[in-house]
């Protein structure tokens, strides 16, 4: 049984395609996970109050709200890890990275490529190093036990995602990151050269860290090379 500090990780399946949330529990059980179905966003929403999910996989075509909307939904209230599984174009992709979800997956899709991506975004949260207790540049904070990023001593809200950029770049502080090894770093190595993302995400970043996201000081881009965050501000 795969579980997350102690006990059974529970992922929420919120597609309202009886034979697909059967067919995607079926796979999660098969690998360890535990998993909820919700049919529609009312049903997810009383879900995630009563169970607390470990992680969201959101099909955006939902009966009673759009999916994009539930995402939305749940991202001003929680930052549970969630990807997306969805036929939608690209343009819904970049659309539903903006809202706060931290992966995106295509249907159709292999079996393998979801359990990877579902053990790839768990690894991130749970095994991300802990070498160092605090990390601090200029007034931005990172407390790496409590996984709590602070501004001027101001609790900063981050999806899994957000705080793995973070930590990498201060991790990284005074270092020329490149675009790839953020990919590989951050996602892994089935993401590399998909700078869409990575901007996506860094422009995300940038609008809860940065008095200014169009002249940031923090997170400088490199024009060619990658990102870096100066070792003072």
């Amino acid at each position: 049984m795969v579980s997350v500090t102690g006990r059974s990780l529970n992922i929420l399946i919120i597609e309202d395609n009886a034979d697909m949330a059967e067919t995607l529990s079926d796979l999660l059980h098969t690998y360890g996970y535990q998993s909820l179905i919700a049919a529609s966003a009312e049903e997810a929403v009383d879900r995630m109050a009563v169970e607390m999910p470990d992680l969201i996989l959101l099909d955006l075509g939902l009966p009673d709200m759009d999916g994009m909307a539930l995402l939305n939904k749940v991202r001003a209230s929680s930052f549970v890890p969630l990807i997306v599984v969805s036929g939608a174009s690209g343009s819904d992709r970049i659309a539903a990275l903006e809202s706060g979800a931290d992966d995106f997956i295509n249907k159709p899709f292999s079996n393998a490529e979801l359990i990877a991506r579902v053990r790839a975004l768990m690894r991130r949260i749970e095994l991300m190093p802990q070498s160092d207790t605090r990390m601090v540049v200029g007034r931005l904070e990172l407390d790496i036990p409590h996984r709590r990023a602070t501004m001027r001593g101001k609790k900063i809200h981050l999806t899994p995602i957000e705080y793995a950029l973070l930590h990498t770049l201060m991790r990284k502080a005074g270092e020329v990151v490149t675009y790839n090894d953020l990919l590989r770093a951050v996602w892994g190595d089935g993401y590399t050269g998909d700078f869409s993302v990575l901007r996506v995400n860094i422009s995300r970043l940038r609008q809860k860290i940065e008095d200014d996201a169009r002249d940031p000081v923090y997170i400088l881009t490199v024009p060619g090379e990658g990102y870096q965050m100066p070792s003072s501000v």
